[in-house]
């Protein structure tokens, strides 16, 4: 995932490589938008609580966890009685080296799916750090 990503301010150079402590603390010009969804909604929201802790320690701002509208299953693909499907919605803003080695190895809950995807923001900055 992390060769998706582009860093900021970085220019390519063979002469310079940064230093273990610096590594940690790139921010990146890309978003990550993380969707929980399961068809428990308190298993969902303990889990999802989870992962928040886990991303805000790393130094990434994010917005959310936000609910999204519950999605109705058809009657031949619901399991155990339950025909909803409930789905909380991450986006994390300038994610750091540490953020996107905490999503590769990210262990959740077998009843709550993940799924992941990178937006690129447009050349020029569509967004704007909060420590600038």
């Amino acid at each position: 995932m992390s060769n998706r990503l582009r860093k900021s301010g970085s220019v390519p150079s063979a002469s310079k490589k940064p230093s273990a402590s610096t590594a940690a603390n790139v921010r990146w010009e890309s978003r990550i938008l993380l969707r929980l969804e399961g068809e428990d909604p308190k298993l969902l929201d303990k889990e999802t609580a989870k992962v928040y802790r886990k991303i805000d320690g790393t130094g990434a701002s994010i917005q959310g966890p936000v609910p999204l509208p519950v999605r109705q299953l058809s009657a031949d693909r619901t399991r155990l009685g339950t025909d909803r499907v409930h789905r909380r919605l991450f986006c994390i803003l300038f994610p750091t080296e540490k953020t996107v080695a905490l999503l590769d190895k990210l262990a959740l809950s077998g009843a709550v799916r993940t799924s992941i995807s990178v937006e690129e923001v447009p050349a020029g900055g569509g967004l704007q750090h909060p420590d600038e």
